[in-house]
């Protein structure tokens, strides 16, 4: 899904807020029909999903037509595009608009608005949103169609997106709430020694300023380390999926070397953190999991 996002071609724009591009040449090699493929294959693994769609964008996907006269036009990819934009959206009188007619009339008329020059400052909204729908979705149909073509591929699974397309806006587009302390606990249980040991007391130790730390992140206190990054270190995946994990995440523990400084480290495939036992201050247990957080080479850090 990372390198859908990133390195396919198939899209571009702000994080979270991505758009299709208009690339022939990445049309003639079906990579918009792949990028579908792959995300169709991703939902159905219970994967989570692509989520960085322009929430209109993905809307005008499944036929619907979202309010777009309150459109943030610092989206768009292209800055001359938004400039455009941005003139009509804030256009405030009929000289304002005889000006925007005058100026980019012609430029206006090629986005599919022909009726432009005979338009009057009534109509500002609706030519505003009709350039808009152009140039995210008419402009790129054939590249969505691609796309959708992909997904289809797999069992008609867009028509099921289409369908219950409310649903589906948390995976396609980027509408999920951040993970809260709550939340991110409940993901895991702890796989303790027996109960009167030593190891068992080391790892109520560590245990406890694992508690501080999380409570460090949900108030921010600690801006290092995030709960997506804690769960993408854990399992791979910086959301929980839709169908949720196939069993609960686990906390295990390993003894430290003297004098060594073996780092926290996880098994994505078994969801399992491993932590040090004994950690009896926060600030050490931040820093190690920071150091081993921000090292790391996997999952789409090169």
């Amino acid at each position: 899904m990372a390198d859908i996002q990133h390195s396919l071609g198939t899209l571009e724009g702000r994080p979270g807020n991505l758009f299709f591009t208009y690339d022939q040449q990445a049309f003639s090699q079906n990579k918009y029909y792949t990028a579908g493929k792959l995300v169709t294959w991703s939902i159905m693994h219970n994967g989570p999903g692509l989520r960085c769609l322009n929430s209109e964008l993905f809307q005008l996907m499944c036929g619907h037509t979202p309010e777009l006269s309150e459109f943030n036009t610092e989206l768009i990819p292209e800055p001359e595009v938004q400039e455009k934009l941005s003139k009509l959206q804030k256009c405030n009188t009929e000289a304002d608009f005889n000006e925007i007619k005058s100026n980019l009339g012609d430029w206006i008329s090629e986005c599919g608005v022909p009726s432009i020059f005979s338009s009057t400052f009534q109509d500002v909204t609706s030519v505003f949103t009709q350039i808009l729908k152009h140039y995210i979705y008419h402009r790129v149909a054939s590249m969505v169609q691609q796309f959708k073509a992909g997904m289809n591929s797999c069992n008609l699974f867009w028509e099921k997106v289409a369908t219950d397309w409310h649903e589906f806006l948390p995976i396609f587009t980027h509408t999920s709430v951040r993970l809260s302390r709550t939340v991110f606990r409940e993901l895991f249980y702890v796989k303790w020694s027996a109960e009167g040991s030593n190891r068992r007391e080391k790892e109520e130790d560590t245990m406890y300023q694992w508690e501080c730390l999380l409570m460090s992140i949900q108030e921010g206190e600690t801006t290092d380390i995030t709960f997506e990054e804690l769960l993408t270190f854990a399992t791979g995946a910086d959301a929980i999926p839709p169908l949720d994990f196939p069993h609960k995440c686990s906390i295990e523990f390993y003894d430290q070397e003297e004098g060594s400084c073996r780092l926290p480290f996880s098994s994505t495939c078994a969801l399992v953190l491993y932590l040090p036992r004994g950690i009896a201050q926060e600030d050490e247990l931040r820093d190690l999991l920071t150091f081993a957080l921000k090292g790391s080479l996997g999952f789409g850090k090169v």
